[in-house]
């Protein structure tokens, strides 16, 4: 289904904007360029209602949804070219190779399921933690417990989140800023188990911020303030109460905040930037980080230059060697992570 006409509106706003940003510091790097263009075209086509399932080209990279038609994943140039499958000979041959995918990614999910039925570490987590309302957009990847849906992708999260408790007292914590959001479900489950933080800065790259905006708004209302009531201003802060604010910003609006607050959290995409980006980003949280309460998180599989990523070690000296490095297995997703932590 297409976007309906405020949520153009505030996509186009973006998009206007976007255009007259600082190029250097503000666009996506070379790991996000052309994703970010691809995304665009698919929200324009296609909006947000299946952007994590397995026919959306809206939310790869950053989501948990599945890949099943490359086409969904190509820039300009590929689906040009992919055209040509619609040739009846070629279109045969493709067709059979989706019902390939798709058996196979069904069958992936459902061992995957397996095994977090019968995990312990599972039982735990969902012992300690709440998970509701984790399915929404079309959610593929996710698994049934005690009749109960959940989505894998908060069930790793929560193992992270958990992890991060043994180094940062959360129950202690107001405010926090995540740079790089994913579409939301990280804030989602800190919302939700720690009642405690009330106040919340996310900022992301055009056009992801849209998603997570959208995304956090159908999960949270009116506690959601967007790009359209937050660019015209010459501060950006949160209200003098202690009322649920989810502030939505693209990243160059991050110059106009003012409010302190007291955690930053980064996970893999400063990883993704180029070096420029992440010493502004570091430049302007510094001025309203109330606490020096900071975990970033490196993706050890991406931690190489042939990825076009930066490494923990170049990210350790941006952040002025003052992070220790911990290494951390996210279990049910089997990944190697490296959290950079101010102990």
């Amino acid at each position: 289904m297409p976007l309906n006409k405020s949520q153009l509106k505030l996509l186009n706003l973006l998009e206007n904007d976007s255009k007259n940003i600082n190029k250097l510091l503000y666009y996506p790097g070379p790991y996000w360029g052309y994703k970010a263009k691809k995304i665009l075209f698919w929200l324009k086509k296609k909006g947000l209602d299946n952007f994590r399932g397995l026919n959306s080209g809206v939310g790869t990279s950053y989501t948990d949804n599945y890949v099943e038609d490359i086409r969904f994943e190509l820039g300009t140039k590929g689906r040009i070219v992919s055209s040509l499958f619609s040739l009846p000979f070629l279109n045969k041959i493709f067709n059979k190779q989706l019902d390939n995918n798709h058996r196979h990614i069904v069958g992936s999910i459902k061992y995957q399921g397996q095994l977090l039925q019968n995990s312990e570490k599972v039982k735990f987590l969902l012992s300690k933690y709440k998970i509701e309302n984790s399915t929404s957009f079309g959610c593929i990847r996710k698994v049934n417990i005690q009749n109960k849906e959940y989505a894998i992708r908060y069930i790793s999260l929560l193992e992270r989140i958990d992890y991060l408790t043994s180094f940062f007292n959360l129950n202690k914590i107001n405010s926090l800023i995540e740079i790089g959001g994913g579409f939301g479900s990280n804030i989602h489950l800190l919302i939700q188990n720690f009642t405690n933080i009330k106040k919340i800065i996310y900022v992301d790259i055009f056009p992801n911020i849209f998603v997570g905006t959208e995304y956090l708004r159908n999960l949270f209302g009116n506690s959601v303030k967007d790009y359209s009531t937050l660019n015209h201003l010459d501060e950006i802060k949160f209200e003098d109460n202690n009322d649920l604010e989810i502030i939505c910003i693209p990243n160059w609006l991050l110059e106009k905040v003012t409010s302190k607050v007291d955690k930053l959290h980064n996970a893999a995409s400063f990883q993704e930037m180029t070096i420029e980006q992440v010493e502004n980003y570091k430049l302007l949280v510094s001025k309203i980080l109330n606490k020096n309460l900071i975990s970033l998180i490196v993706y050890k599989s991406h931690d190489s230059p042939k990825h076009k990523t930066l490494n923990s070690d170049t990210l350790k000296k941006i952040f002025t060697n003052c992070l220790v490095e911990k290494k951390f297995l996210e279990t049910h997703e089997n990944k190697n992570l490296i959290y950079l932590l101010s102990l």
